[in-house]
């Protein structure tokens, strides 16, 4: 059986790069996806060395359960909030416009880029339609990440192979300083994260935190949301879980 490459990340919602760029820092390859145009032109711009060199394959594009092209929300006033879901690209009241965006599926990206070892995805409302993907898919990411939507995307990469999770927190990033020393990822790469990247991943996450299933389920309902969707957490701070095999 095919094994995920041990050097390949994929970044599924690039915004801004802040990720992409700690990963091609530690010396991890990356294959990146934008949807937004203006996004993606920045990030042609700002990666145009990696991308010269091999190191980042970029793709304008989105990911969807099929290949097509789809009407895609971009916000005006927060990037971070465009989406293919109105609920998303639309939330609070924020000014936005549509264009149609050509989609492919996470199965085509694996047949032509390979299977990573971590996939992070962050596609504002999108991320549950690939782990649906994911689950179909005969090789998988030894690590994955989502913005969390209730006890469902736990139930979702369980669904996938996935046995030990933990859930982070976005805007508080205390967890993540220092980062481990010798590197457990990669190279040992300095940073100090703020709410704009998604930190550390894999092997680096805290390694105490790690939970099966049914005990970070009960956790999850505890501190982060409750099975009938009521926040538990932070107002102010967001959570992605990170699920390993």
């Amino acid at each position: 059986m095919p094994r995920p490459h041990p050097f390949l990340i994929y970044d599924l919602g690039m915004n801004h790069g802040e990720d992409t760029g700690f990963y091609l820092a530690k010396g991890f390859s990356v294959v990146g996806v934008e949807a937004s145009p203006p996004l993606a032109a920045e990030l042609a711009t700002r990666f145009a060395f990696d991308i010269a060199a091999r190191h980042l394959t970029l793709l304008h594009c989105g990911v969807w359960q099929e290949a097509g092209s789809m009407t895609f929300y971009v916000n005006d006033d927060n990037d971070h909030w465009s989406s293919f879901d109105p609920h998303y690209g639309t939330r609070q009241g924020t000014k936005f416009h549509t264009i149609e965006v050509p989609c492919v599926t996470l199965g085509a990206l694996f047949a032509a880029h390979g299977v990573p070892h971590y996939l992070k995805i962050d596609i504002e409302g999108a991320d549950r339609h690939v782990l649906e993907a994911l689950r179909a898919q005969p090789v998988r990411p030894d690590f994955v990440s989502v913005e969390e939507y209730g006890t469902q995307a736990i139930h979702d990469l369980a669904a996938c192979g996935y046995t030990r999770f933990q859930a982070v927190t976005q805007d508080n990033k205390a967890w993540a300083t220092p980062p481990p020393d010798p590197a457990r990822e990669g190279r040992l790469v300095h940073r100090q994260f703020d709410g704009r990247d998604s930190g550390l991943f894999g092997e680096e996450l805290p390694s105490g935190a790690w939970m099966p299933g049914d005990v970070f389920l009960d956790h999850f309902t505890r501190t982060v949301r409750a099975e009938d969707g009521t926040s538990q957490a932070d107002p102010h701070d967001w959570v992605d879980i990170h699920a390993g095999t």
